[in-house]
């Protein structure tokens, strides 16, 4: 599939865009930490422009991509699944920047979190489940990404990868269900707006994990027609 210089040269810019998603991913995750274990939004509103940024730079990458494939690169049989898979792995970015604007949406909110960790050791621990999905988060992009590499050398490999990222999607699954449900055990405490927000924030966060199994079901499907 990759033999041509324009196909190695459209490789590359979707494997630079695989490593550029899985940065903003990263820096997602630094503003989970900031704001729910640091509790500095100034940080986190900056590590969030920084996250903007990132997204834009994917974006771009992502239409560069999709111009080679327009100029000719891969036989015309692969090129429908490949602008899927770049267009798919774009939705990672926006995600993750998506979740990133719910969670400095309202500067009250990071200001009652600290003053009821400090009150309830419960509420205290469930915070912390933020970055521990924040960090599985990273590590489901990041096996992602390795799995968008592996497709130019080992097309079975790339496979193996995918369905690592589809266990760790279900494990971030599991994690968001259980803060769900002890969101609304504790919700008679905390406002009820933010009861709405702080299950917004989650949700949004589970979403990143399943645009990553998204992609990766994109790619079981591209290795399929790679191999007939």
């Amino acid at each position: 599939m990759i033999g041509g210089k324009l196909e190695r040269k459209a490789f590359e810019i979707l494997k630079g865009n695989s490593a550029t998603v899985l940065e903003v991913v990263k820096k997602f995750e630094e503003v989970v930490r900031a704001y729910f274990k640091e509790w500095d939004l100034e940080k986190a509103e900056k590590l969030g422009r920084e996250l903007s940024a990132l997204e834009t730079k994917a974006d771009r990458g992502r239409r560069d991509f999709v111009a080679l494939l327009g100029k000719g690169a891969f036989l015309p049989a692969f090129r429908g699944d490949l602008a899927w898979l770049a267009e798919r792995l774009d939705r990672v970015a926006d995600t993750a920047e998506g979740a990133m604007r719910t969670m400095l949406l309202r500067e009250s909110l990071i200001k009652e979190l600290k003053t009821l960790s400090k009150r309830n050791r419960k509420i205290a621990e469930w915070k912390d489940k933020f970055v521990t999905m924040a960090r599985l988060i990273t590590q489901t992009v990041e096996m992602l990404s390795n799995s968008v590499r592996a497709l130019e050398r080992n097309v079975d490999e790339a496979t193996r990868m995918a369905r690592i990222v589809d266990d760790l999607e279900h494990e971030v699954d599991l994690v968001e269900q259980s803060m769900v449900e002890e969101l609304y055990e504790m919700e008679r405490l905390f406002r009820p707006l933010s009861v709405i927000q702080l299950a917004e924030i989650i949700r949004r966060m589970g979403n990143i994990a399943d645009r990553a199994e998204d992609m990766s079901d994109s790619i079981i499907i591209l290795a399929l027609t790679l191999t007939t």
